[in-house]
């Protein structure tokens, strides 16, 4: 019982520490868009890249970022993309049904419980998003929602905080076509 019950708690932990770290991946991208963040001395930083579409999105893909088009289930599918520092630092955004995206969010609510908070309706570029921010010091991420351009959009984020220069960038690129 006890070597079992080690077993989880160890793959547990494991899991917990590699789900959202910040390691990064060196790519070259071009310059062609550039957002800011003022918050804070910390993050006072420029954040540019290329501005690319992939389906219905065009975002920002910061410089040494990749665009991953699809999902793990679909790579051609037009209603999905994922921009990425790495593998488990990322922005995962879907252009989802109603009920699959109310169905996905609370799925993820119940299971991000770690220092989980919730955000207040907050503003970034020209979309209104709602949703929760998880995690402590070293698994930060969030996920969040809205409806632009007549289409409903979810944004999966793991490994920044919804404060963040990187989050607000790349935020406050989305289009929706």
């Amino acid at each position: 019982m006890a070597k079992a019950a080690s077993i989880i708690l160890a793959t547990s932990l494991m899991l917990g520490m590699t789900a959202c770290g910040d390691s990064s991946k060196a790519d070259d991208n071009g310059t062609s868009s550039t957002a800011a963040d003022s918050s804070s001395a910390a993050e006072d930083k420029e954040i540019t890249g290329e501005t690319k579409t992939w389906g219905v999105f065009t975002v920002l893909v910061p410089e040494g970022w990749e665009l991953k088009g699809g999902n793990v289930l679909d790579e051609n599918d037009q209603n999905a993309c994922s921009v990425k520092k790495s593998d488990f630092s990322y922005f995962e955004l879907k252009s989802e049904k109603d009920d699959v995206m109310k169905q996905q969010y609370d799925y993820n609510k119940k299971t991000y419980t770690n220092g989980q908070k919730d955000l207040p309706a907050t503003k970034v570029g020209d979309i209104e998003w709602n949703g929760f921010e998880y995690g402590g010091d070293l698994n930060k991420g969030f996920e969040i929602y809205a409806t632009a351009n007549g289409k409903n959009i979810r944004v999966s984020c793991c490994g920044f905080a919804f404060d963040s220069a990187e989050a607000k960038a790349i935020l406050g690129s989305i289009k929706l076509g």
